[in-house]
């Protein structure tokens, strides 16, 4: 297992699909917010692009960010309910860049959530099977590339080759 990998998340998948069936993609992060954590889901105007209230069992989520954005929000404040609730800390949870940004503890917690969210969001089989596809017959750095330059994805690919 490597230190992207949250069997947390995996878990919890395998749970909805076994309460509610499916196995679907785009994963569901509102239903299993609220049909399976029993977590409500407020799109709303405000500051920051979530927020997690645990005493009130209320995920908020910022109305004017991109559906995409606001899903990937809904299962990053679920991997601050499931790693960080759940195992004890009940506080809110906010997620501001200027906190972020200088305290090495909620650097930390920002990094689970997102690591926790991305395996939600994105199960390794399923990305493992469409990379391997390869439709294009590209390197994955090509395609890293192309992502985005044509601003798909928001950093340029981590290495640079000769």
């Amino acid at each position: 297992m490597s230190e992207y990998d949250d069997p947390r998340a995996h878990e919890l998948r395998k749970r909805y699909t076994a309460t509610f069936g499916g196995d679907e993609l785009p994963v569901p992060v509102e239903s299993i917010a609220e049909d399976l954590l029993g977590l409500a889901v407020e799109v709303r105007e405000m500051d920051e692009s979530g927020m997690l209230l645990p005493a009130e069992r209320r995920i908020l989520v910022n109305a004017a960010e991109p559906e995409p954005r606001q899903r990937f929000t809904i299962a990053h404040e679920l991997g601050h309910w499931i790693c960080q609730c759940l195992e004890g800390t009940v506080k809110p949870v906010y997620c501001r860049a200027e906190e972020i940004g200088v305290d090495p503890e909620a650097r930390v917690l920002e990094r689970e959530a997102n690591i926790f969210a991305a395996n939600l969001v994105m199960p390794e089989s399923a990305v493992r099977a469409a990379a391997g596809e390869n439709r294009f017959g590209v390197s994955g750095e090509a395609l890293a590339w192309r992502l985005y330059n044509l601003g798909i994805a928001a950093e340029p690919p981590a290495t640079v080759r000769a």
